[in-house]
């Protein structure tokens, strides 16, 4: 089997003209596929995986998380690969996308399957039945068919030669075929951030190549699709199928894995891996939180907007709450921190959730707001954010303020993928 290569390591949000400089064709490329901003924006936004025939294969790694330590990167990119096929399984609207050209994500959640599913299974076999002679199971209704009986002296009859059938286990179906040679090629360009097959990796060299092209390999499994009934060999085919659908190739043959916007995935990480209280019921707080109502001449109430305020994630204590807003920030300085807009929401996020748990107490429920975002440590140049008075005077309790904090992305990537809760915000 092909080794897989080692990949190149960029950063999303790397200044364009830096790329360029270095890398040229890697500028040309996105450019001519039209990913990652880079005909409109001063910066690369773009978080996945280019495999190129010429360029080999190319890893944009999230904001903060480079450290130009190659083994160190190395891991932190098989990470990424992982949360990004995680992410792609358990929030995609639609299970798959039609063609990989586009960046879609599914393709590494189809790619982490197919893998995942070779590693605990292996090739796909079943059971056949061979027609022998003389050994393994009579098969009498052919032997008295087929062959000539002889008579003993005592008129007894026997049969010479026995019709038999034995069973066996075959792997040289042309699905186990395409799914050898398929699984063969997940693994010579994704191996180095794949669950590893071990010991099961002899049986892709013993299994033949399919006997037709692989431009007809995906009509074949439609075919084979409408004859399978075991769930395995179901699920196998399917798999294979979008598979083949998504990595058709561009007409240089690239691939392309990714998303341009790295935030919802921030967000999800955050989500499932912040450290909860006990006390915490995850509850649906946006569907709690109160709705804008517009009124008409008369007074009456029209219709409620259906959408009203989402924050990202409500932390719920034992006597206190802390809202967390996910920002892809980089945060170093008032410029590249959240502006008035994203500080106002929080501050009315803040407001609409006291009129939820604030009703039965005589003392303000103590409520946290805080923005958190990607470091290359747990921590980092801004502390907060206060409202003041033109002349630096503080405001009125009407404007609480709204923490930062920063978590080593690092971290959230490991927890992410290995569904644990690590990341703390104190």
């Amino acid at each position: 089997m092909v080794q897989p290569e080692s990949p190149s390591f960029f950063s999303d949000r790397e200044q364009v003209s830096s790329l360029a400089q270095s890398f040229e064709k890697v500028k040309d490329v996105m450019s001519r596929w039209g990913i990652g901003k880079i005909d409109d924006r001063q910066t690369v936004h773009f978080c996945g995986l280019i495999q190129h025939p010429d360029l080999g294969t190319l890893v944009f790694l999230p904001r903060e998380a480079k450290t130009n330590v190659p083994h160190q990167d190395m891991k932190i990119g098989s990470m990424t690969m992982r949360a990004l096929a995680r992410f792609a399984t358990e929030n995609s609207e639609r299970e798959f996308e039609s063609d990989g050209e586009a960046g879609n994500l599914n393709a590494l959640s189809v790619i982490a399957r197919l893998a995942e599913d070779f590693a605990a299974n292996g090739l796909f076999s079943e059971r056949v039945r061979y027609k022998t002679r003389n050994s393994g199971k009579p098969d009498w209704v052919r032997t008295i068919k087929h062959e000539l009986a002889v008579h003993s002296n005592d008129n007894q009859g026997f049969y010479g030669e026995v019709s038999t059938t034995r069973t066996n286990r075959s792997s040289e179906i042309l699905l186990a075929q395409i799914q050898a040679a398929v699984i063969r090629e997940i693994y010579s360009g994704h191996g180095w951030w794949l669950q590893q097959a071990g010991s099961r990796r002899h049986e892709l060299f013993s299994c033949g190549r399919p006997p037709i092209p692989r431009r007809h390999w995906s009509k074949a499994l439609d075919s084979m699709l409408t004859t399978l009934y075991s769930r395995r060999s179901i699920y196998v085919a399917k798999y294979l199928r979008h598979y083949l659908m998504e990595t058709r190739a561009s007409s240089d043959g690239s691939f392309v894995f990714g998303v341009e916007d790295f935030h919802a995935v921030w967000e999800a990480m955050l989500r499932e891996t912040i450290i909860r209280s006990p006390h915490d019921r995850r509850r649906q707080w946006n569907s709690m939180l109160p709705k804008p109502v517009y009124l008409r001449t008369n007074g009456q109430p029209s219709e409620r907007r259906a959408r009203g305020m989402q924050a990202d994630i409500i932390l719920e204590n034992e006597s206190s709450y802390t809202i967390v807003d996910a920002k892809y920030y980089a945060a170093k300085n008032a410029d590249t921190a959240p502006g008035w807009p994203d500080i106002a929401k929080q501050i009315f996020y803040e407001k609409a959730l006291r009129e939820v748990v604030d009703t039965n107490t005589e003392l303000p429920v103590p409520i946290t707001n805080i923005f958190v975002f990607p470091g290359k440590l747990n921590h980092g140049p801004l502390s907060e954010v206060v409202v003041q008075h033109a002349d630096g005077r503080a405001v009125s309790s009407a404007f609480p303020p709204v923490a930062c904090s920063y978590v080593a992305i690092s971290d959230a990537l490991f927890h992410y993928v290995r569904r644990s809760q690590g990341i703390s915000l104190v």
